[in-house]
């Protein structure tokens, strides 16, 4: 049994029917919607007493999910703990727009400040939910969910090189990636029961998949090309060189994390 755990109610589903369709037609699983960014993730771990320094005192995090919606809880009604599903895969935007939101509640603070403290509370997550058989392995896209869309015709030569601000992705980053890209509204990669589309789509899935963990692979090594371990492209390591490399200039390099799943999980 795996349970995918997504952010949105939108666009999520609608990727998770896809690479079932693709890659995952013989499995039993589970897709549940969190319904919250992953700040909210945090915030809820925090209030079941979560100790990120101990994972013997984490809360369950199915019953995190569940309590968020009641649609949760009839999916899960016949799952009582983590331990009875085999994998656990979360997926949750980078939200970098989030430091506006603080910042408007709390003027006194700058951006900087809370983009440290945002980025602190994200690596606690990561380092915690780092093992899909365990609590569960978290994946980030980075900016958002819409990061899936941002190419041009694929193979995307210039992949590697696109970025996005701080400022963009309060309220823009959206209709920019739509604007940008040429699938819009997800055509060609997102799956809507069209029996004559399904290959083109797993080709492009494929093209994805290999774009994405290249791209990964630049951000972390500086070499666009398929790494030689996955432990070279793993979350903790994209996130490290992203904020490290990225985001002191409040930018951020555009990735999406359902392909880097696909490399990871698929053997």
């Amino acid at each position: 049994m795996i349970l995918f755990i997504v952010e949105g109610s939108k666009t999520e589903p609608r990727v998770y029917e896809t690479i079932k369709r693709l890659y995952f037609r013989d499995e039993e699983d589970i897709i549940c919607i969190f319904g919250s960014n992953i700040y909210g993730l945090y915030n809820r771990l925090k209030k079941y007493n979560a100790d990120f320094d101990d994972i013997g005192n984490v809360a369950n995090i199915v019953d995190v999910i569940r309590e968020m919606d009641p649609k949760n809880a009839e999916v899960l009604k016949n799952i009582k703990l983590s331990s009875d599903i085999d994998q656990v895969f979360l997926f949750f935007d980078y939200d970098f727009q989030h430091a506006y939101h603080v910042q408007e509640q709390h003027p006194e603070c700058s951006l900087e400040e809370i983009l440290k403290e945002d980025d602190t509370r994200l690596k606690e997550l990561l380092d915690f939910f780092n093992e899909e058989t365990d609590m569960g392995k978290l994946y980030i896209n980075y900016p958002m969910i819409e990061s899936l869309k941002y190419t041009k015709q694929l193979p995307d030569v210039d992949f590697h090189t696109y970025r996005t601000t701080l400022e963009e992705c309060r309220g823009q980053f959206k209709k920019v990636a739509e604007e940008f890209s040429d699938y819009k509204a997800y055509k060609g990669i997102l799956w809507d029961n069209a029996p004559d589309e399904i290959d083109e789509i797993r080709r492009n899935w494929e093209l994805l998949k290999q774009q994405n963990v290249m791209k990964a692979n630049y951000i972390c090594t500086l070499s666009y090309s398929m790494p030689t371990s996955k432990e070279d492209v793993s979350q903790q390591q994209v996130f490290a060189h992203q904020i490290n490399t990225y985001d002191k200039n409040k930018s951020i390099a555009i990735l999406n994390s359902f392909p880097l799943f696909l490399y990871d999980y698929l053997k």
